[in-house]
């Protein structure tokens, strides 16, 4: 049994979808679950839609009608005239939805608003995949992933009950009906059935709970590029492809903000050491495999440099009103707003009068933890600043990385390197 999943960044047309049942052709007779992203950044036209309306409290039409559009237009490629009344009708019943929600008012819950509203990407393009696929006649069905990931009721960041989202999983996928199911990433439920969210990268996350379930063979997440570089091949020209890397390494790369897989996707597969497959959406290759090779090499292989970059990035100092040292209570204090935020620090350091974030410059939320952080903190900050991490450095690739560059903050460890800059 292998778990396929394909994020938005390979789902941006027509001709994509028709290379997925392609892909799933090449596997016939694979028992597989097929986990489907929303399409390309769909999931940040849905936050900014939400995002406008608890600003302005009322819906954005212009951003609503480029949703609608898009999709209609897309199932419009993909279906003949006498096919396309079927997901014509789907896709407004889904559309109708969404602007009942929005007409009948959002509770002040932003982030429960967000899931309920943001989850429609996924439902959107599943229900485009599964009915292309049912109509060139690969034999699957579609599971609603509410219904079979049960979590607690931490919206946009849930948290997955493991016993009970294995034994509705288990129950509705028992592969007898067919050997194929599609269902949605990131979307989930509470017990009470209201919907919840994974968190931003939460689609590879359901894939890695589907393969932790079943003890899959194989999870294989389709991607862009060819595998799992080290380097983003838009910082740097002489990028490597790597082959495979161990479970640790990649955990590492993918805490300090790499792009292609998120630390909770790998922990859990880790554990029962189920092989994690990086490989083109486009072209067929082997990839690059995520498997146990602790045995083999050290448990930090490769060993090469390996280049991160994350952007958008704001660096926020805090110090206390009378510049007093800053001590547990008030970092209590920081972390607390941080906590009711839901801001991830991607990077942190203290000093005897100050404490430095450096955090992703959500412009919903860090404007508020400012402001609240105020009341009780003299607070500076630079924002449009980036975060350059390299693992496995040298003075080369430090050299290389930071030339030209206005450093604001430095930290680094016996295998770890990081600098904010500007």
């Amino acid at each position: 049994m292998k778990v396929f999943k394909f994020g938005g960044g390979v789902l941006k047309s027509s001709k994509d979808i028709v290379r997925l049942g392609d892909i799933l052709k090449e596997n016939d007779g694979e028992n597989i679950i097929v986990v489907v992203s929303a399409f390309n950044k769909i999931t940040s036209k849905f936050e900014d839609l939400i995002n406008a309306f608890f600003s302005v409290k009322k819906i954005e039409e212009t951003i609503f009608n480029e949703i609608k559009s898009f999709h209609f237009s897309l199932a419009k490629d993909l279906f003949d005239d006498i096919n396309y009344y079927s997901i014509e009708l789907k896709l407004k019943k889904l559309f109708d939805e969404i602007l009942d929600i929005f007409n009948n008012g959002l509770t002040n819950d932003y982030h429960f608003e967000y899931d309920k509203i943001v989850s429609y990407g996924e439902l959107l393009s599943s229900t485009i995949v599964y009915e292309f696929l049912k109509l060139k006649n690969i034999n699957c069905s579609f599971k609603d992933s509410r219904n079979l990931i049960v979590t607690n009721s931490d919206y946009t960041e849930a948290k997955v009950d493991w016993e009970l989202s294995g034994k509705r999983i288990k129950e509705e996928c028992d592969f007898n009906e067919n050997n194929i199911y599609i269902s949605q990433g990131f979307v989930a439920a509470d017990n009470n059935g209201n919907t919840t969210t994974l968190g931003r990268e939460g689609s590879d996350f359901t894939a890695s709970v589907f393969g932790y379930v079943f003890d899959a063979d194989e999870v294989v997440f389709w991607k862009e590029v060819d595998g799992i570089y080290n380097s983003d091949p838009a910082i740097s020209s002489d990028y490597e492809l790597l082959p495979k890397l161990s479970y640790k390494e990649s955990v590492e790369q993918a805490y300090y903000g790499a792009k292609i897989l998120h630390p909770k996707t790998i922990k859990p597969l880790q554990n029962k050491k189920i092989p994690i497959v990086v490989k083109s959406f486009y072209k067929n290759n082997d990839g690059t495999s995520i498997i146990d090779i602790s045995d083999l090499s050290p448990d930090l292989y490769p060993d090469i440099p390996i280049f991160i970059v994350k952007d958008n990035q704001i660096l926020i100092s805090v110090s206390t009103l009378d510049f007093s040292f800053i001590s547990e209570h008030n970092l209590g204090e920081i972390f607390s707003l941080l906590s009711k935020y839901r801001i991830k620090v991607n990077l942190m350091q203290s000093s005897a009068i100050n404490f430095s974030v450096c955090v992703t410059n959500n412009k919903f939320k860090v404007p508020k933890f400012i402001s609240e952080l105020k009341k009780t903190f003299k607070v500076l900050y630079n924002d449009d600043l980036s975060l350059i991490t390299i693992r496995h450095y040298n003075n080369i690739a430090i050299k290389k990385m930071i030339a030209n560059r206005k450093i604001l903050l430095e930290q680094k460890s016996r295998h770890t390197v990081r600098f904010v800059v500007r």
